[in-house]
């Protein structure tokens, strides 16, 4: 039994394709103004502002420019993007949140490019795995940050939530919008040589026995046979006399 073949791909047109490119666009804008003046640092500028407005800048080209043909590009700015958060849970004061982190990130690299090349069959793996860590990081970690007056949040570190916001949910509407279609297996026949033509020409028929010609020696029709002479009653009379 033969297994079909799932390949995914986007519309430019769909309302989830737009709003991811809103979205990554606005991730970029607020990374850019929460990290105002952090460029400084080398380290930071590097993993902390220009991976994630470099994976942003590739997921957007990719999907607008191949989303329909060749999504499985997008596996590319999703590792960079991966890359990015797991560098900055590093920072996290509780080592249990950094190690769940680093294995959720882990699973969107494997999920996501296991959905993109057509493994994982299905979409709402990827709609789960971006949209519940969207809904922890409001309700769990920044509105409980919001009311806590004792400790404000600064502005630098309020932009660069929300860049980490637009990310994932970017990443939800990105999701939502892929469309599966069946790939049909190609059937590769067996080859079929040709006949080989010999240069050697065949050699003509050989030709009609000719009828052998007549013996010369060959008897000749018998001659007929000697008929007894017809006598008259005279002569008779005169052969028995004698």
């Amino acid at each position: 039994m033969k297994t079909e073949k799932v390949r995914f791909y986007t519309e430019r047109n769909s309302f989830g394709v737009q709003a991811m490119i809103i979205l990554m666009a606005l991730s970029i804008a607020f990374r850019l103004i929460g990290c105002w003046g952090l460029w400084n640092d080398r380290s930071f500028a590097i993993a902390q502002i220009a991976l994630p407005i470099g994976s942003a800048l590739l997921l957007m080209a990719f999907i607008w420019l191949f989303g329909r043909r060749a999504l499985w590009l997008s596996f590319i700015p999703v590792i960079l993007g991966a890359v990015f958060f797991i560098i900055k849970s590093l920072s996290f004061e509780s080592t249990v949140h950094t190690v769940l982190c680093i294995l959720l990130y882990s699973a969107v690299i494997a999920l996501y490019t296991g959905t993109v090349f057509g493994v994982i069959r299905t979409r709402w793996i990827l709609v789960l795995l971006f949209g519940l860590p969207f809904l922890y990081h409001i309700f769990i970690e920044d509105l409980p940050a919001l009311r806590d007056t004792a400790n404000p949040v600064s502005f630098s570190g309020g932009m660069q939530e929300m860049s980490v916001l637009c990310i994932m949910l970017g990443l939800f509407c990105l999701s939502f919008s892929m469309k599966k279609s069946i790939v049909e297996p190609v059937i590769h026949l067996p080859r079929i040589r040709k006949p080989k033509v010999s240069d050697r020409q065949e050699e003509p028929e050989e030709a009609a026995a000719v009828p052998a010609e007549p013996d010369e020696t060959a008897a000749a029709d018998p001659l007929p046979e000697a008929q007894p002479s017809e006598q008259t009653p005279q002569e008779a009379d005169i052969g028995s006399r004698t």
